[in-house]
């Protein structure tokens, strides 16, 4: 199988996550027209469309050429089984996967619009540039508006949804420069943060757009902008200021070690399928304060439904937030912007378990289904399936046999090796980064210890060991690296059609192997085997970034990913990755915002205080950058800005040269400033 993106700056990628090029723009050429699925093309006339002014026969011969080349690029592509000498065969699914055909499937689909507007990295065929009088050039051109149409439609969509951001604005304003409720958007977006500079900054992108179509700005608008304006000055202590920089950093230093999730706000409700929280349940056992089972079921539960088609489910991490919270289902599916609630319990006597779940319609109230089972301890994945199933029955009817199948997914037979996967993923969620990271290493060697065929637990272990080489915590990070991949290897060896397996398997590619491409290729399928993994999403986005797309379209995954999941305490590396994509874009004043939010969360992250040293230097803040390359070097007292370019060169391996490596020369000068 290989995989070929048509959508932005070309790239066919083998199976085993290494690249290929095409010999030649006309063999580009030549395979984005075999790559309209819908079209059967004639030999002559996609002979005389490519070889436009070459006689007949030549121009039939030069498609003989071009199709052999092409095979020895890319392998056997094309479905040779039709026979037709007069007809263009097509090319074969099994062996070849198309970003323009996934784009167009999920285009059709309102609710598939995120995933169409992550596919469209750019205009279709971006690389070729083609001649005026070229026949070509009309059929290149009339594609690539209709591939540009759909995924406006697929933006407005958004826009109108519970899904909308500002990325997503900002992307329609890319495409259609005169979008006035992209305008609007952004507009009530800045208002309703309180950030007057940027509302009008808005306001004149709106007016100069609104000119250059020859329209003029609503009179309304201005008469609410006006009105803001007043609104802002009359309220006490209110001022557009920036913060002092010094004060602002005594206020940040905290010295525990723990993640905070972002604050309460009311989100939208996805309205366009069902969306729903399953809450922590709740253990009712005698003597029992917190126990992995209940965590187990909270868990699982949630990651059935993600797997499922046409769900939207708020991430676990988001919805341990109100564990034991005292908080009406209400408030917790307005804060999440989800219209159902699940909670319920768990209670285990002699052997026995009960348990207790409620389906509550989040805008209500009113419960819509209970349900009550008794079984042995060891059935709680039979309990969990018949939950998810009768869930499924009542919000979604349409699901198929097959999908469901597919999400109730078991980890593991041996429920003594979940329970040690879950006490680690527990440590990582409620101890601190650097204790969580010591901790959770002994559980999951106890889980494959009864099971050593444990696939995810493999793949978390793989993980663990790359996060604590990226804390600079511990002391033999090449060891710890190696660790990561034996791990790694492992794990997709036994399942690689699972989803929290690749995910956390892309981690240790991109970190611990050094292999970006490989990264993306595993995200990419975790993805779309669970479209509801916030943190696969989120890195998917940041990975996307490094090895060269278009960082907006990067933005818009990372923030899909903190709309799963709004309260989830992994939202300071998000920010971080967003952080970096604003960089790319040369949005600096965005680039530090991103920073400050993720440090506002986590302020012993390391990363985070490079990315806003190197925003405040770049932004030639000279004092506050020092302030900031300060706590960096307290944090991390070995750091010097050589380590970081060295580690830059390191990720982006054979991409970093030209423009990215000139881009880390800055950055290392900016750092060697900051931290001197």
């Amino acid at each position: 199988m290989i995989r070929i993106r048509l959508l932005g700056p070309f790239e066919a990628t083998r199976q085993d996550g290494t690249s290929a090029r095409p010999p030649g723009r006309r063999s580009l050429c030549l395979l984005a027209c075999l790559a309209q699925a819908e079209v059967r093309w004639q030999r002559q006339e996609l002979a005389a469309l490519l070889w436009h002014g070459r006689a007949p026969e030549q121009a039939r011969g030069s498609l003989r050429q071009e199709l052999v080349r092409l095979r020895r690029a890319f392998g056997p592509l094309l479905d040779e089984c039709r026979g037709d000498p007069q007809h263009m065969p097509a090319l074969a699914p099994d062996r070849v996967e198309v970003d323009l055909d996934r784009f167009r499937a999920a285009a059709a689909d309102p609710m598939r619009a995120m995933q169409a507007v992550a596919l469209y990295r750019g205009e279709f065929l971006q690389d070729v540039v083609v001649q005026p009088g070229d026949p070509f050039a009309a059929w290149l051109e009339s594609n690539r508006q209709a591939v540009r149409t759909m995924a406006i439609a697929c933006l407005r969509c958004l826009l109108c949804s519970g899904e909308a951001s500002e990325s997503i604005a900002r992307r329609l304003i890319e495409l259609v420069p005169d979008s006035e409720e992209a305008h609007m958007w952004l507009l009530h977006h800045f208002a309703e943060r309180g950030d007057v500079a940027r509302t009008f900054e808005g306001y004149h992108a709106y007016a100069e757009a609104m000119r250059s179509a020859r329209r003029e700005p609503s009179e309304e608008v201005a008469a609410w902008l006006d009105h803001l304006v007043l609104a802002r000055h009359r309220r006490p202590g209110a001022s557009g200021a920036p913060l002092d920089m010094p004060e602002w950093l005594q206020r940040l230093r905290r010295t525990e070690d723990r993640p905070r999730p972002p604050e309460l706000r009311p989100l939208a409700t996805i309205s366009d399928r069902p969306s729903i929280v399953i809450l922590p349940y709740v253990d009712l056992s005698p003597g029992v304060r917190r126990a992995p089972l209940a965590d187990g079921m909270t868990e699982e539960a949630t990651n059935a439904l993600a797997r499922m088609p046409g769900f939207f489910v708020a991430a676990r991490q988001s919805a341990m937030a109100y564990l034991a919270a005292p908080v009406d289902v209400r408030l917790i599916a307005a804060e999440l912007g989800v219209r159902y609630v699940v909670e319920g319990s768990i209670e285990r006597r002699n052997g026995r378990l009960r348990v207790n779940t409620r389906l509550i319609d989040g805008g209500s109230g009113l419960h819509l289904w209970a349900d009550t089972q008794e079984r042995t301890t060891h059935d709680v994945l039979e309990v969990r399936d018949e939950i998810v199933q009768a869930i499924s029955a009542r919000l979604l009817p349409s699901l198929l046999s097959s999908e469901i199948r597919l999400a109730l997914q078991r980890p593991t037979e041996h429920l003594d090796a979940w329970g040690w996967m879950l006490r680690a993923q527990s440590m990582l969620m409620s101890m601190g980064r650097r204790d969580g990271l010591a901790s959770a290493i002994e559980p999951l060697q106890r889980a494959l210890q009864v099971d050593p065929e444990y696939a995810m637990a493999h793949a978390f272990l793989g993980a663990v060991y790359t996060w604590r080489t990226l804390s600079y915590a511990f002391p033999d990070p090449a060891a710890e690296r190696a660790l990561a991949r034996q791990h790694a290897d492992k794990a997709l060896e036994m399942a690689s059609d699972n989803p929290f397996v690749l995910a956390n398997c892309a981690e240790t590619a991109i970190y611990s192997e050094g292999d970006l491409d490989k990264g993306v290729a595993l995200l990419e399928l975790a993805v779309t085997l669970n479209p509801n993994d916030p943190n696969g999403l989120a890195l998917l986005g940041h990975a996307r970034r490094m090895i060269g797309e278009d960082a907006r379209n990067s933005l818009a995954v990372i923030e899909q990913a903190m709309r799963i999941s709004p309260r989830d305490p992994r939202s300071f590396a998000w920010l971080h990755y967003a952080s970096w994509c604003h960089w790319k874009l040369d949005e600096l004043r965005e680039m530090e915002t991103a920073s400050r939010r993720s440090i506002e969360l986590y302020p012993n992250y390391p990363h985070s205080w490079i990315a806003l040293a190197c925003a405040l230097g770049l932004l030639d803040r000279v004092r506050d950058a020092r302030e900031a390359g300060r706590v960096l070097r307290e944090l991390q007292p070995r750091f010097r800005a050589a380590h970081f370019y060295d580690a830059a060169r390191v990720f982006y391996g054979r991409r970093f040269a030209g423009r990215v490596a000139a881009e880390y020369r800055q950055l290392r000068t900016v750092l060697n400033r900051a931290t001197e």
